[in-house]
Formats: C-alpha cells, sequence, structure tokens
C-alpha cells in the first residue's frame, strides 16, 4: 500500500513558506502560538506535543490532532523561534482485550504492554509497531516529521522516576482530585501507579509504595518482589497521572485533545488540576478539536464499530497538500470529508485559494487573508504555482486513457494545459489523474463511470435523433473547443427539430450505450474526432 502512496507526492521533507505573516486577521494555529509566546515570553524552545495509544488503527479522526499539532509548530517556526513537535506512543500501556478478528488465544497476552504483544499478523515485531508504522509514513507523505518518543523505552530508562517519586507521595492528593468526579470512589490502597510482574509480564499486580523510590508488588501469578523504580523500569502511572507528569517532564507549551478528554471531569480536567497541585507545573495551552467524519456519518470513529477511514484513504482520492487542507478548518468545527461529488468541491476551492495565493483571482479581502493562509499550512514543499487540471476532467480522461502523453495532449487541446509544461507539472497531471481514476473506481456516481463502447451498442433512435447525430458528425472538424460544441449542438438540435435532451441522451447511448454520462461537451472533446465523426454518422 505504502509504496503507491509514495509515488503521488514529490517532495519529502517539510519547508516553511518564506516572507512576512500575510494578514492581521489571523489563522487560529497563529492566534495559539501568539497565545504561547505570550505566556511564556523567555523561553529557549517551546515544546508541542501529541500521542497516541497504538492498540489500533490509527485513523483519520486521530490525524486531526497530529494535523492541529503540526499547524501551530508551523505557525511557531513561522515567528521565528525554536520549537520541537513531540509524538508520543503510549506503547507501554496494557493489551486490554483481544479485538474481534485477532485469535482467540491473544487472551494469553491480555495485561501484558502492548510493546510486549506480539503482531497477530507477523509483518512487525509487536503488536504496537503494527500500528505505529501506518501513521508514520501517512505523516511523512503529508509533511508531518514529529520527534517520536516511545513510553515502553521512557519507562524503562526509568526516566520518570522522580515524577514517579512526587504522584506516589501526593497519591491522597491525586485521590481526592479523580474521586471529585468520579460516582464510586477509588480505594482506600489505591496507587497512582500500576506495575509489570518480572515473572508473567502482566500488570495483574497489588502494588505498595514502602517510601522514596521503593515500591513491593503481589502478583496474581504467584510472585512477589520489591524494587527501586529508578533502576527497574516495570512500573507505569496510570494515564491521568501520566499525562499532567508529561507535561512538566517535557515542558510541553501546546497539547490540542479531542472533546471526549475535554468532557466534564474528564482527563484534560483532572489533568489541569494535578499538574498544578501535585506536580506545580502550569498547564499548557490546551484547546479541544471536534471530531471529523465522513461525509453522511453520525457518530464518532471508532476502531472497534468499524466505521473509520484512514489517512491513506483520503490519499487514495486526495493530494497530499489537499488533505492538509482539510485539516486548516476552524479547530471547533466538526469536519465532514467528502468521498463523493463533494470532492470535486474540495480540489476546486484549494485551486482557488492557490490562484489566490500566487494573484492569479481575487476574492475579498478577509476570505483572500484566509486562504492564503490555509493553502501556506497545505504546502509541504516551498509554494509553486503550477497546471491545475480540472478533476472531474481528469476523472473522465483516466478512465480513456492511461497514456500520460496522450492524456497530456487531450488537456491541452480543451485549453486545460499550456502547449509546454515541465517535469514538475507533468507530475502534478500524473498526481490527479490517477486519483481522479482512484474516486471513480471507488466512489464516484454511475454517471461518472464511463466505458465508451467500441462497436455501435444496439440501441433505438428516432428519426430526428439520427438526424442530429448526422449534423454533428459532418461537422466534427469544425469542432475545437466547448464552444464551438456548443454552437454545432445548438444547430444540430434545430436542424432536427428535437429538444436538447433528446440529442444528449442520443450522444450518450451511441458512446456509452446509456441515456446519460459525464459532462458531454468536455467529454466528446476527450475522444478522437475521427471515432465520433464516424460513431455518429453510423446511426
Amino acid at each position: 500500500m505504502f509504496a503507491e502512496v509514495k509515488l503521488l507526492t514529490w517532495v519529502s521533507r517539510v519547508q516553511i513558506p518564506s516572507g512576512p505573516l500575510l494578514s492581521d486577521i489571523m489563522h487560529w494555529a497563529d492566534q495559539f502560538a501568539e497565545q504561547i509566546i505570550n505566556k511564556k515570553q523567555d523561553k529557549e524552545q517551546y515544546i508541542v506535543e501529541s500521542g497516541i495509544t497504538p492498540s489500533g488503527i490509527v485513523h483519520a479522526g486521530n490525524f486531526r490532532e497530529i494535523m492541529t499539532q503540526d499547524l501551530v509548530y508551523r505557525a511557531l517556526l513561522r515567528k521565528g523561534v525554536d520549537v520541537l513537535y513531540l509524538y508520543i506512543w503510549d506503547d507501554f500501556d496494557r493489551f486490554r482485550k483481544v479485538p474481534k478478528g485477532i485469535p482467540n488465544e491473544w487472551e494469553q497476552y491480555i495485561g501484558i504492554p502492548i510493546s510486549k504483544t506480539p503482531d497477530p499478523w507477523g509483518c512487525h515485531e509487536n503488536y504496537a509497531q503494527h500500528f505505529k508504522e501506518p501513521i508514520v509514513k501517512e505523516s511523512e507523505i503529508c509533511g508531518v516529521f514529529p520527534t517520536y518518543i516511545s513510553m515502553t523505552e521512557e519507562y524503562e530508562k526509568c526516566t520518570f522516576s522522580e515524577n514517579m517519586r512526587i504522584a506516589l507521595e501526593n497519591r491522597d492528593k491525586i485521590k481526592e482530585i479523580l474521586d471529585a468526579f468520579r460516582k464510586e470512589p477509588l480505594a482506600d490502597d489505591w496507587l497512582p501507579i500500576r506495575v509489570y510482574c518480572e515473572k508473567c509480564g502482566k500488570d495483574t499486580t497489588k502494588p505498595r509504595y514502602l517510601g522514596d523510590y521503593t515500591v513491593s508488588y503481589t502478583c496474581e501469578c504467584g510472585h512477589e518482589s520489591t524494587f527501586d523504580f529508578r533502576k527497574k523500569g516495570i512500573a507505569k502511572m496510570v494515564w491521568r497521572v501520566c499525562w499532567p507528569q508529561r507535561w512538566k517532564h517535557y515542558g510541553v507549551d501546546f497539547e490540542s485533545s479531542g472533546k471526549d478528554h475535554h468532557a466534564a471531569g474528564g482527563s484534560w480536567d483532572t489533568g489541569i488540576r494535578i499538574s498544578k497541585e501535585v506536580f506545580n507545573y502550569e498547564p499548557p495551552i490546551g484547546p479541544m478539536y471536534e471530531f471529523i467524519y465522513a461525509k453522511g456519518q453520525k457518530e464518532k470513529m471508532s476502531s472497534s464499530a468499524g466505521n473509520v477511514f484512514t489517512v491513506s484513504d483520503l490519499l487514495e482520492i486526495y493530494e497530499p497538500q489537499i488533505v492538509r487542507y482539510i485539516y486548516t478548518a476552524r479547530i471547533n468545527k466538526a469536519i465532514e470529508v467528502p468521498f463523493d461529488m463533494g470532492v470535486y468541491s474540495y480540489y476546486n476551492y484549494y485551486d482557488l485559494a492557490e490562484r489566490v495565493y500566487f494573484g492569479k483571482e481575487e476574492v475579498p479581502e478577509a476570505d483572500a487573508e484566509q486562504m492564503k493562509r490555509c493553502y501556506e499550512f497545505s504546502q509541504i514543499g516551498e509554494p509553486r504555482f503550477t497546471v491545475q487540471p480540472p478533476f472531474l476532467l481528469c476523472a473522465t480522461i483516466s478512465q480513456i486513457t492511461s497514456d500520460i502523453t496522450k492524456a497530456i495532449e487531450i488537456m491541452q487541446r480543451l485549453g486545460h494545459l499550456p502547449d509546454k509544461i515541465d517535469e514538475y507539472a507533468i507530475k502534478k497531471v500524473e498526481l490527479r489523474l490517477k486519483l481522479a481514476g482512484n474516486w471513480v473506481r471507488k466512489y464516484a456516481p454511475e454517471q461518472f463511470r464511463i466505458s465508451v463502447q467500441k462497436t455501435m451498442p444496439n440501441v433505438t433512435l428516432t428519426d430526428a435523433q439520427k438526424r442530429a447525430l448526422h449534423y454533428i458528425g459532418e461537422r466534427m472538424d469544425k469542432i475545437s473547443d466547448e464552444n464551438s460544441f456548443k454552437e454545432i449542438f445548438g444547430e444540430a438540435c434545430e436542424f432536427a427539430g428535437i429538444k436538447p435532451k433528446q440529442l444528449f441522451e442520443a450522444c450518450y447511448l451511441v458512446l456509452l450505450g446509456r441515456r446519460n454520462g459525464p459532462r458531454l461537451a468536455q467529454f466528446i472533446l476527450t475522444l478522437d474526432k475521427e471515432f465520433v465523426a464516424e460513431r455518429f454518422k453510423e446511426v
């Protein structure tokens, strides 16, 4: 899959466009960047953080968090400050349950870290890595290059031992904070850590804090031990404690999260209090982002519900820059990603933003400045204006020829490409043709799926329809563009005494064997003139 996806982009690393900010009407990412700098003006390096437990498909909904952080990261870079984007793999979390489609024997691994759980598909070194690799590659294609950190590696190196001691010594305070949002209080002997047994590897243990850096435990498997968590990395803090302690440890300045985390009493609310009251750290700026859905989808995406789509699914039909463009929408607004005709609208809007950015088209000033900034955020390399082959035309041509030279000749004949184009433009055309072809095969309405009949199909036409087709066939050599086709089409209707709808149907019937199809003038002009002339005169 990824070998194919990688062919869809021709730049490899992110470059921040040079030049001043384009508008006083700032994009939300620029607004957050200003807030971050104003909050800590003397900081040498700012930290943007994101993360996930790689226990299932990291889908396009999860990617909204990745992109939100990336946009703020870029906005900070644009302001000339030193900033680091950290992406945290919570791969030291336990394997909680056997998902649908995985052999029942994986029940034996419940309770061990997902980084220690074997990959059921046998293609990666462990369960976590199976889900990490795809999103890393998808992110790279979309120009996102964070610094990745594994919690397994961090905990096993005892990186957080000091924060773990603070959490254990303040366990009563943490329990009080968490209980404030719980129906049932935590047990009196509750601790803010989980311990993985040194014998069976599972977290089926009962830990006891002995003070300082020492913890003892008994495991359901019968094993007992005492250890110093500065020297032995077998303990981890529970999520609601680990999250705010990471803010303190890494000095995090910005981390957005989904509205589920921001529910009343959720991990964001408790994280803020634990950060301030236990770790003595001012929490990062952490806005809530809305969910992302496939158009028409009502429920939140969930791997277990099976209603997810991935970044790779997007990259099958959207250019990487347009994928980024989708995520520049207002952070507090749900995004509905179309796979139907709305795909065409996204391409049109992105192309318009590109023309506005390069001064080739004018729109109202307020709209222009926002479009320009969103366009900048969408770029993977330095912005560069090139050709803009219409998406629906590409969808049609992709079904007529797989020869890029012939496809380019058709677009040139239709006036959508200049007579001479460079290699960069050719790659753009190739990419859009490929993506439009994917869209036609997988998602397009039936009317956009065409198969030009090699021989005259068995169709019934009226005498008037035949006369009109003959009229066009005799004059195909005079048709050079859409305007000349429309003129002769109108003459044919008048000559034969029929309505345009009847002639439209006749054209589609003799070429496609059905009564409808793509935009007729454009479609006719993608075909060989002699072929069309002979077919129309054959009736």
